[in-house]
């Protein structure tokens, strides 16, 4: 048609504000095919690793050896392995666990190199042998043998590759694993013995199987420590936890996007079409149908919605395969083959197109319903006072403050688009930062306040008598609750006059060690209260005790029930004066062969430094991504205020007022709902971020608080100020552009 040769011009005239609204759809586009295809190349990368390498249902150590595997297999229906573990020292610092090679369960995965072919070799995780300098052909000595890499290795149970299963954060440069062929054993002293255990029947419940496998070694007189079951296992859970974030978070922002795209083009199309209603009525009268105007107007969304779609996909195919590579650096899983799914791409290019083109053919068409001669009118809606603004009662205030409040309440549709799209620029900002601060506060501030020791050390056996000096003994055991089983934490029987575990009340006074205390994360998933008695499951015999909560302790240093050690010993019907580990201030002189296992937490403190790293970049991404889309909507909403008051910008210039007055007047109306939204937006992130730490904490039984920095919103409250200020500095030529002539054109119409 002919009336189509407007639509460049129309473009033309508001480019910057069509490049607005072209970004937004481009960054939803993007962000659903980047994190879709991150989230379901991971999903099929560990799936079929985890799957094609038989990944463990649970391990387990044993008081003596398992001489009857076959038949046990036979009768639990599954495949058990034999395999060997030992912590070997690189330096002081730096520990490797060496790993039997299997061949039923956890088969190892060769992600470069080659596989073990005799005596003297050794394959290690890629992380590990990045962060340390080590590569294929190089030499690695430990204090007992040096040994010759010749590739790096994937383990389907070491996918995250904690030194501890109860660890939160990997640290490459302290702890790695490495495998070595299971003859290599013979001639290390005082390695652990482990058994792995993955069943045949894939659909009944882990727990009912597991609990069936575990009276079968009791039947057999086998006593079993150290139970870990798959779907408690950090080293295995926590990638899936990521898996499914990406799944989640592919939904919510493009979608926000796509809306917040709808709401400012449905503003734009309506105004377009109220401001030319006299040109429409006239195009009426000469014959075009009203079909023909619906698709006019109808064009220039339509556009926008695919180049943006396309552009955003074009700008994310190419993302997909380092996104994924970097996830996987993180992951230890190997990398077969990084897919793009064509159904995602299409999604990113019809979505926009399907939101964009619905609201605006509806916008349209309840404009266009209007007859002719009513067009030829003019827009009927001048200076309408809406409900809000007359309950608001303006008369009281000044002429600035009024001028400015009016210009917001005037059109509900416009003031909506710019707080949501403030709220949600706030939101995503206050979200990297808060997880930072909520990660920092339990790792660094909480775990510091509560422990004042260095070392643990846990025995392989119980031990008797008293500490060497500078330590406290203590004793622990895994528990769920009776109505969870989910939800798994340890009980710990500490010295009654402890000086080096420090819990305190919320209101900061410390808590006695001679009661029983629950950390305050584990009181609010399990619902208990002071003074409440629970029953709990014990992981080990899998028998019900009853423990009385005598106060809730203010601190997330981890998911525990602290009580002296001697009624620990009492319930649990353990000798009296026995322990299982150590508490120490200092490095202690014990045998390797009589510890089950050693933790620094100096080691827990370098790997969360390590982790802050990647962190701190990830937050100052987030806020420069929500600096942009405040940009753009306050840029978007502050143009159309100019054009929509350039008779009023005349008549101000007219009367003589200056221009930093009339800045001042029409660039300034948004202060109050920018402020409005960014304080609207704590309370939505606060609630955003209690559900995904809840979801955490079901994913991988990791509990984090939300801990909002008064320092950190002020930082985003500056950051969004400042976005503010450089659309008002965007946005001074066109106010300076309005000449005083547009008043006498409004007269003569």
């Amino acid at each position: 048609m002919t009336i189509n040769k407007r639509i460049s011009r129309i473009i033309k005239e508001n480019l910057l504000r069509y490049i607005g609204v072209l970004l937004l759809i481009v960054l939803g586009s993007f962000t659903f095919i980047i994190a879709s295809g991150i989230s379901q190349n991971l999903d099929a990368l560990v799936t079929t690793f985890t799957e094609g390498h038989k990944q463990e249902d649970l391990s387990f150590r044993t008081d003596k050896a398992i001489w009857e595997i076959e038949e046990l297999e036979k009768a639990a229906n599954g495949i058990i392995e034999e395999s060997y573990s030992y912590d070997a020292a690189i330096t002081d610092s730096l520990t490797l666990r060496l790993l039997s090679k299997t061949e039923k369960v956890n088969i190892p995965a060769v992600v470069d190199g080659r596989m073990l072919s005799g005596m003297g070799e050794i394959m290690l995780d890629p992380a590990f042998a990045k962060a340390n300098g080590y590569t294929i052909g190089s030499q690695i000595k430990t204090f007992e043998k040096t040994y010759t890499v010749v590739g790096f290795v994937s383990l389907p149970h070491y996918i995250y590759p904690l030194k501890n299963v109860y660890d939160t954060v990997v640290s490459p440069n302290n702890f790695g694993v490495g495998l070595i062929s299971q003859e290599e054993f013979a001639s290390i002293q005082n390695a652990a013995t482990i058994y792995a255990i993955r069943f045949d029947d894939r659909t009944t419940s882990l727990n009912k199987q597991a609990a069936k496998f575990r009276a079968l070694l009791h039947e057999k007189g086998i006593v079993d420590s150290e139970w870990i079951d798959i779907m408690n296992n950090k080293r295995a859970r926590t990638v899936w936890a990521s898996i499914t974030g990406m799944k989640t978070m592919s939904i919510p922002i493009p979608v926000a996007m796509f809306l917040l795209c709808c709401l400012i083009i449905g503003i734009m199309i309506w105004r377009m079409i109220r401001h030319e209603s006299v040109i429409i009525g006239t195009l009426y009268a000469q014959g075009y149908r009203r079909k023909e105007l619906i698709r006019h107007y109808i064009t220039i969304p339509l556009l926008l919605s695919i180049i943006g779609g396309v552009i955003g996909s074009l700008l994310a195919l190419p993302s997909i395969a380092p996104a994924v590579l970097s996830m996987i650096s993180y992951y230890n899983v190997p990398v077969i083959n990084i897919e793009t799914n064509i159904v995602n791409i299409l999604i990113g290019i019809l979505t926009p197109l399907l939101f964009l083109g619905l609201s605006s053919y509806l916008v349209i068409r309840s404009e266009l319903k209007r007859n002719p001669a009513d067009l030829m009118k003019g827009d009927r809606q001048k200076t309408k006072v809406n409900t809000l603004e007359r309950s608001l009662k303006l008369e009281r205030f000044r002429f600035s403050t009024k001028f400015k409040l009016r210009e917001q309440l005037r059109s509900v549709s416009r003031l909506t688009f710019l707080f949501l799209g403030v709220t949600s620029a706030s939101v995503l900002m206050l979200l990297g930062f808060t997880i930072m601060n909520s990660m920092n506060y339990v790792f660094s501030n909480s775990t510091n306040d509560t422990y004042r020791f260095e070392y643990e050390y846990a025995y392989k056996e119980l031990q008797y008598g008293k500490a060497p000096d500078g330590a406290e003994i203590f004793s622990a055991g895994r528990f769920y609750s009776e109505n969870n089983e989910g939800i798994e934490f340890y009980i710990s029987g500490v010295e009654s006059n402890s000086t080096i575990l420090t819990l305190k009340r919320s209101v900061g006074n410390p808590l006695p060690n001679n009661q029983t205390n629950i950390t305050k994360p584990l009181a609010d998933r399990l619902g208990i209260r002071a003074g409440d008695t629970v029953s709990l499951i014990n992981k080990q015999d899998g028998k019900a005790y009853t423990f009385h909560i005598d106060a809730v302790a203010d601190s997330y240093a981890g998911q525990f029930i602290f009580m002296p050690i001697a009624e620990f010993n009492q319930q649990l019907k353990l000798p009296q004066n026995s322990y299982m580990g150590l508490w120490s201030t200092k490095k202690l002189d014990i045998p390797e062969e009589q510890l089950l296992g050693m933790k620094s937490l100096s080691e827990t403190a370098s790997a969360m430094d390590e982790f802050m790293g990647p962190m701190v970049s990830m937050v100052v991404a987030m806020t420069l991504i929500a600096c942009v889309v405040g940009l753009i909507i306050i840029y978007l909403v502050t143009s159309l205020i100019i054009e929509e008051n350039k008779s009023t910008i005349s008549l101000f210039k007219i009367f003589g007022y200056r221009r930093r007055e009339i800045k001042s007047l029409v660039l300034n109306s948004s202060t109050f709902v920018i402020i409005a939204a960014f304080i609207v937006s704590i309370p939505i992130m606060t609630a955003s971020m209690d559900a995904m730490y809840g979801y955490l904490g079901n994913m991988i039984n990791l509990v984090l608080p939300t801990i909002i920095s008064p320092l950190y919103v002020a930082i985003c409250f500056a950051a969004i100020m400042l976005t503010y200020q450089l659309s008002k500095l965007l946005c001074t030529r066109k106010v300076n552009a309005v000449s005083m002539t547009e008043a006498l054109k409004l007269g003569a119409e």
